[in-house]
Order: structure tokens, then C-alpha cells, then sequence
């Protein structure tokens, strides 16, 4: 009982440090120095300002250079930043300051992922100490917390998938009651109006709960035909409260866009119009375009290595040479862990002990991986980690499993300092990441 309180507090504390450094982070960045922060900035301040939302086509809205704006696709982080943009205003109308305020959507969508990588650590780990360790390595990866530092989807994205990844295994511990099955259809919600590439997850919530919904019943012996009622029942009240959530906006998309319910078509169409010369999809030198080979794309140009990288966090204006053998000693612990994994869980069968998550897990790292090859080949050459994020918490999993079974084979005493120097390790990564950065705007 004892330890329980400790680990309790312990987390709590964890979760406020997290919230603290982040609002830090972000109060620390020049405005508009993320990636397309200005374009972003825009759609919340037109729902600011003008209390609605945008058309994707307003001119107002559209960048000079591309032709086109994020009005097109889901904005539902930028709805929340809007609120605190309109908050904002009623105390300053600082540029400095009303940057901070969109970008605490992205301060709270990690802190929020943080949270609920606690929740799914106690269904997936038996130790508080790789508990700890699952949700460390994942918050404290640099290009996490740069996520959480300036307006972005991608924040937000990562906490509906720690949402749809908690609910799956909440449903299936408690057998898919009705407060699980409403919490899936909020989480398959929210991330309908968060980012496209996070869309695995969506897909693969089918076959989870109806195979984990399945195996469970036929374990307890009951009566098929009563068994069938339930399970569709359950499975429409997740979609029920999945479509009130979400459905309104690719409705509106439809009518306001011609049909184009997802807005990629009408995106490009305007990119085609009003992009400046050179910068219209069409003319973008893009691998396909030049004739390139998959090969040549994911090898000699460097694609993949930039990819993996980045995932870990190249940022922008942060030089490699400094930050190099951190983010080496971060790669390593995740080859470790991938080894451990595969050498020690053939052996433990932890593979073949839950078939279903695992598959579930592989196929959402997949998914991501594909999406953003397939963009940079035939749409936009673009080598960036944060187009992989949604693999995060499933390779997460992977990872963190390889290397308590690895570290689980060393004495207790040895054990206890190992874990110790990993925490401590990602602590200073994160925070030569944030200095580096900072020093170098």
C-alpha cells in the first residue's frame, strides 16, 4: 500500500515536471519558428477573431508560396488553440504571447499522452520501474518534446492514439463494457479530426475489438446467439459516439469542397492555381518524377536515415555535431531493446502469448512507415521523423519489453542503477536538446 502511494506520487510528480518544461520550452521558442507555425497561426486566429470556422479556400487564409491553407483538413487542435488565442486577446496583443497561448494545445496533448502511457504501462508492463521507463523514453525523445513546444496536429495526434491504445486494452480487461466502448468511439473521434497519418489506428480498432471481443466471450462459455446481439450492439455504440464527434466536419468538408469529404483533392487543386512557379504539386521534384527507383529514394538519397534520425529528433535549428552522441546513445538503447525483444521474447513466447496485440502493434507501426514513404515518392520528397510519430507508442511497447527482459538478467543491485542511469539519461538528453536549440535561435 505503501509503495503504491510512493508510485503514485511519483507519477504525478513526473506528469507536473513534464507540463512545467514543455510551457518552458514553448514559452522559450521564437514565434513562428516552427514547421508552417505561421500558416497554423492563421486558422486560429480566424476562429479567434471571427468566432467560426474557416473555408479552407478563404484567401485571407492562403500562403503566398504554396496557393493553399490548412483550412482543407481537420483542425480540431487548432479549434482548442483558437479558444486560447481568443482567451489571449482579452490581455494582450502581443505576437510573443499569443504564440504561447496556441501552442498550450501542444503542451497539454503531451502531458496528456504522458498520463495515459501511464494507464497503458499498467496493462502492459508487470514493473513500475519499465513502466517508467516506457513513458520516459517516449516523452523525453527530443522530437516529442519539440511537438509539445509549438502549434502542431502532431501533439494532438499522439494523445488520441495513447487514447484509442488505452481503451483497446480497458475493453478487452473488462470484457468491452459500455464505458470502454464509449471511451474507443471518443478516442476513433478525436482522432478522425487530428492528422491522417494517426488514421491506422482508426482502421485496425475493427478487427481488435471484434477478435479480442470474440476470444473473450468463447473463453467464458456463453451463448453465441446472445453473444453476436451484444458484440454488434457494443460496436455501435463506438461508432455512434465515433460519428457524432467527427462526422460533422468531413460532412461539411463534402458540401463546402465538392464531394471531398478528406479536402487532399481541393488541396492540391488550389496548390495547382495559386502556388508561385516551381511550388505547384505538379512541378515538385519529386523521386517519381525524377525517375528514381524505391531503392534509390530510401538508400542513396538518404531517406531513410534522415527519417530515423529525425525521429529522434533532429531539430531544426539544433547542430548535430553537438547533440550526436545522445541521440547515438538513444539509438542504441532502442536497437538494444528491438534485440532483446526478438532474442528473449522468442524464447518466453511473449509473441504467441497475445497474438492479437502484437499483430495490432506491428501493423500501426506499418501503416505510418507507408503513408510516408508513399508521400515522399510520388507527392512531397520529405525525410521527417514526426511523419513516423504514430508508430511511437507500439514501437514504444516493443522496445521497452526487449530491455526489461535484457536488464532482468542482471543482479538486483546492478538492475536498480541501470534503470536509474536510463531515466537519468533521457532527463539530460531532453535537456541539452532544449539548450542546444534555444542557444542556437
Amino acid at each position: 500500500m505503501r509503495m503504491e502511494k510512493t508510485n503514485q506520487t511519483l507519477k504525478r510528480g513526473y506528469l507536473i515536471c513534464l507540463f512545467l518544461a514543455l510551457t518552458i520550452w514553448s514559452m522559450a521558442t521564437t514565434s513562428g519558428s516552427g514547421p508552417d507555425e505561421a500558416m497554423k497561426y492563421d486558422i486560429c486566429n480566424y476562429i479567434a477573431s471571427h468566432g467560426k470556422l474557416p473555408d479552407g479556400t478563404d484567401p485571407a487564409l492562403r500562403n503566398p508560396i504554396w496557393g493553399i491553407s490548412y483550412g482543407f483538413t481537420p483542425i480540431l487542435s487548432y479549434m482548442i488553440s483558437g479558444v486560447f488565442l481568443k482567451i489571449a486577446f482579452l490581455f494582450t496583443t502581443n505576437a510573443y504571447w499569443l504564440y504561447v497561448a496556441v501552442r498550450f494545445t501542444s503542451v497539454l496533448s503531451i502531458t496528456g499522452m504522458a498520463y495515459l502511457m501511464f494507464q497503458i504501462g499498467e496493462y502492459l508492463f508487470q514493473t513500475n520501474r519499465s513502466r517508467f521507463l516506457f513513458v520516459m523514453s517516449g516523452t523525453l525523445l527530443p522530437q516529442v518534446m519539440y511537438l509539445g513546444s509549438y502549434l502542431n496536429n502532431d501533439s494532438f495526434a499522439l494523445f488520441t492514439i495513447a487514447w484509442i491504445i488505452y481503451a483497446w486494452l480497458r475493453g478487452r480487461d473488462r470484457h468491452w463494457d459500455w464505458k470502454s466502448c464509449i471511451l474507443l468511439g471518443t478516442g476513433i473521434g478525436l482522432c478522425a479530426l487530428s492528422y491522417y497519418n494517426a488514421y491506422g489506428y482508426l482502421l485496425m480498432s475493427i478487427p481488435f475489438f471484434f477478435i479480442s471481443y470474440w476470444k473473450e466471450r468463447q473463453i467464458e462459455g456463453e451463448g453465441k446467439r446472445t453473444d453476436m446481439h451484444r458484440m454488434f450492439r457494443m460496436a455501435a455504440v463506438i461508432a455512434i459516439v465515433a460519428i457524432l464527434l467527427a462526422g460533422w466536419w468531413f460532412i461539411r468538408s463534402a458540401i463546402l469542397y465538392d464531394g471531398d469529404f478528406l479536402g487532399l483533392r481541393t488541396t492540391d487543386k488550389y496548390g495547382e492555381m495559386y502556388a508561385q512557379p516551381g511550388f505547384r504539386p505538379s512541378e515538385r521534384p519529386t523521386p517519381y518524377h525524377q525517375g528514381w527507383s524505391w531503392y534509390q529514394m530510401l538508400f542513396t538519397s538518404g531517406w531513410l536515415r534522415t527519417s530515423l534520425i529525425s525521429f529522434i529528433g533532429i531539430l531544426r535549428t539544433c547542430d548535430w555535431n553537438l547533440m550526436g552522441r545522445g541521440y547515438l546513445g538513444i539509438g542504441i538503447l532502442f536497437l538494444a531493446g528491438i534485440i532483446g525483444y526478438l532474442a528473449g521474447g522468442w524464447k518466453r513466447k511473449i509473441f504467441s502469448s497475445d497474438r492479437l496485440l502484437h499483430i495490432t502493434f506491428l501493423i500501426c507501426m506499418v501503416i505510418p512507415c507507408g503513408l510516408s514513404i508513399y508521400y515522399s515518392f510520388y507527392s512531397d520528397y520529405q525525410p521527417q521523423g514526426r511523419y513516423l510519430m504514430p508508430m511511437l507508442i507500439p514501437f514504444l511497447y516493443f522496445v521497452t519489453t526487449g530491455l526489461t527482459l535484457v536488464l532482468e538478467k542482471i543482479p538486483q543491485k546492478v538492475n536498480r542503477m541501470l534503470y536509474g542511469g536510463i531515466y537519468m539519461f533521457f532527463i539530460l538528453i531532453s535537456a541539452a536538446s532544449f539548450y542546444y536549440v534555444h542557444a542556437l535561435i
